[in-house]
């Protein structure tokens, strides 16, 4: 009896002390597997419609369906001839500075006469009538704010310049992000109001793939989670089934599906030759969480 109980104690300590080791978690082998998950969503993750910030006539429309642009790249123009010329006097106003000049004249010379005025008195009193003296004084201090009131006239046409360039860059139209041109709906000389579209823009170096992980994965899930995408024979053919788009995990849902105990979930990944396509249905492995 004695050595059973010495047998079942030593067992007992082995077992604990490997518990203590584990920290009373999942086995090893399950914290470091990856999830797979099928008949995965291709989505796009940035897409938008340009349109008109005003009414007028389009200029000009500088791409087609199909072509590729740079972000800030100039897409279509509406008419602009009256936004320029008003620009341009604006320009001329905010450059011109005989305004200033004149007034700072006009005082320097009533400076000049007050300051005789008072020299003449000084040397001989009451040369000058008191209220002459006083009128000079005062056409001086009157010459003096023209000065600063022709000043602030010129801060004004800058602003007004500053103004009419804003107004000329709302006839441009130009791309938000580097973007594939899915859709061009109208073409140049056609009559637009404020807010009518005019491309469709989207955007082709990376995509949304959302998936549906079941709940008892959601422990070996985390946003920044490492992905890797891999799509469907029997959609692309088996040479692009062989490449696989790397992401990482952006969104995870704090709700759970009801019926079917799954959570959303979606990564951002790399778009590699633009084979993901938004509809698609590739599958996901969605690799454990690191320590990085």
């Amino acid at each position: 009896m004695r050595n059973r109980f010495w047998i079942w104690s030593g067992l007992f300590l082995v077992v604990a002390a490997a518990l203590a080791r584990a920290g009373g978690g999942p086995p090893a082998g399950r914290a470091s597997r990856s999830v797979r998950v099928e008949a995965c969503t291709v989505k796009l993750l940035e897409e938008v419609v340009l349109s008109c910030e005003r009414p007028g006539i389009l200029g000009s429309v500088l791409v087609k369906e199909g072509d590729i642009v740079g972000e800030g790249q100039l897409v279509a123009t509406v008419k602009d001839d009256v936004a320029k010329a008003a620009l341009k006097v604006a320009e001329a106003e905010a450059e011109s500075d005989v305004e200033v000049r004149f007034a700072q004249a006009a005082n320097g010379v009533a400076l000049l006469e007050h300051e005789r005025m008072v020299e003449a008195n000084r040397r001989v009193p009451q040369t000058v009538p008191e209220i002459e003296v006083q009128k000079a004084r005062l056409a001086a201090e009157k010459t003096a704010l023209e000065v600063e009131k022709a000043q602030q006239n010129m801060k004004i046409h800058e602003l007004k310049r500053d103004e009419a360039a804003v107004q000329l860059s709302t006839y441009r139209i130009e791309a938000p992000f580097f973007g594939f041109v899915r859709r061009v709906h109208l073409l140049k000389g056609a009559a637009v109001k404020q807010g009518d579209q005019i491309i469709e823009l989207v955007s082709t170096k990376k995509v949304k793939v959302e998936a549906d992980v079941r709940v008892p994965d959601l422990a070996l899930v985390r946003v920044g989670s490492k992905v890797s995408v891999q799509l469907d024979a029997n959609d692309v053919g088996a040479d692009a089934a062989r490449q696989s788009f790397p992401g990482k995990i952006m969104y995870v849902d704090v709700k759970a599906n009801a019926v079917e105990h799954k959570v959303r979930v979606w990564a951002e990944v790399e778009n590699v030759e633009n084979l993901l396509r938004a509809g698609l249905t590739p599958s996901m492995t969605i690799f454990p969480p690191t320590n990085d």
